[in-house]
């Protein structure tokens, strides 16, 4: 009789801490976060409760992170893939520590986290977000052209995800700045060819005034004053001085207006990026596959006024490339 009662009383006691996990989570999806805590707590202290202590540490994990508590977060996590390798949560947890670490710019590890991630669950519906971020951390690294690849591929392969709008925008975002080097580089080369165009000016100034002097100590060696040919090649020479002397004005005018806008992009360019890092960084869901919500209108008209600045950009070099050619 006592060992009936004894597994009547083992029984019981598993009902009950079965019915104080889905307490718990009921508190959870009550937005109780706090209370969540609370409740599975006691379960990871009950030491009869370690067929329901996997599932307390994930929703430890979960509540932890909707109260912006990311170090109890990710120390659940650590404990239940240590404890658990194969346990059913591994996936879901190898998410939420790569989501942990990119919000404290640890790109590096949150990229090897969704990496090992998207192989452990590659039907998982958060694989295209993980794929976005993924894109993400390479772009915080500077690796641009696999960054676009990753947006592309959450563009094209998960059209109906929830990261489609938000891999759209980085996608143009980096077209426009591989745009902007293009226009760097233009820029140097048409800062240079100026540099050449005026030291040319320069040197055929000093030659056409050189020539000037020979003539005129010729005219004043001659007896006559009438006008001669020397005469017409002095007013000559002096009106391709004097056309030089204009040319490189506008040559000048233009570059120093060319650089004026660089510097207007290039500040609005560094102002979108670290807005874009510090909206990333905040970024930190209650629970899986939830969204902060995006700003479509002000990304698209970032992404204009950006595309219109480079465009005038393009306009400068182009007349400069222009002027450098007559």
């Amino acid at each position: 009789m006592r060992k009936i009662a004894l597994a009547v009383m083992l029984a019981l006691s598993v009902i009950l801490v079965g019915q104080e996990l889905d307490r718990g989570i009921a508190a959870f999806k009550a937005e109780r976060w706090r209370d969540a805590l609370d409740i599975f707590g006691s379960v990871l202290a009950n030491p009869q409760a370690s067929v329901d202590q996997p599932e307390a540490l994930y929703w430890t994990t979960l509540a932890s992170m909707a109260i912006g508590d990311q170090a109890t977060a990710e120390r659940s996590i650590q404990a239940y893939l240590a404890s658990y390798p194969k346990g059913p949560r591994v996936p879901d947890l190898l998410y939420q520590k790569g989501r942990i670490q990119f919000g404290r710019s640890d790109w590096q590890g949150a990229l090897a986290s969704f990496a090992a991630f998207m192989q452990a669950a590659p039907s998982h519906e958060l694989y295209p977000s993980a794929l976005y971020w993924s894109g993400e951390c390479m772009y915080s690294l500077g690796r641009l052209d696999e960054a676009r690849r990753a947006f592309v591929a959450v563009i094209t392969k998960f059209p109906n995800s929830v990261k489609v709008e938000a891999a759209t925008y980085r996608r143009d975002l980096i077209d426009l700045e591989f745009r902007e080097e293009e226009l760097l580089k233009l820029l140097t080369w048409s800062h240079e060819e100026s540099l050449r165009t005026v030291e040319d000016f320069r040197r055929k100034e000093k030659s056409y005034e050189q020539a000037i002097a020979v003539y005129q100590k010729e005219l004043a060696d001659m007896k006559r004053g009438a006008a001669t040919d020397s005469d017409k090649v002095i007013a000559d020479l002096r009106s391709q001085v004097a056309d030089l002397s204009a040319k490189l004005g506008s040559a000048q005018a233009d570059l120093a207006a060319a650089k004026s806008e660089l510097d207007a992009t290039k500040t609005a360019a560094t102002k979108e990026r670290l807005a874009a890092a510090a909206a990333a960084q905040q970024a930190s869901p209650p629970a899986p596959g939830s969204l902060v919500p995006s700003s479509a209108s002000l990304d698209a008209e970032a992404l204009a006024a950006k595309a219109r600045a480079l465009d005038l950009l393009a306009f400068y070099l182009n007349k400069l490339s222009a002027g450098g050619a007559q």
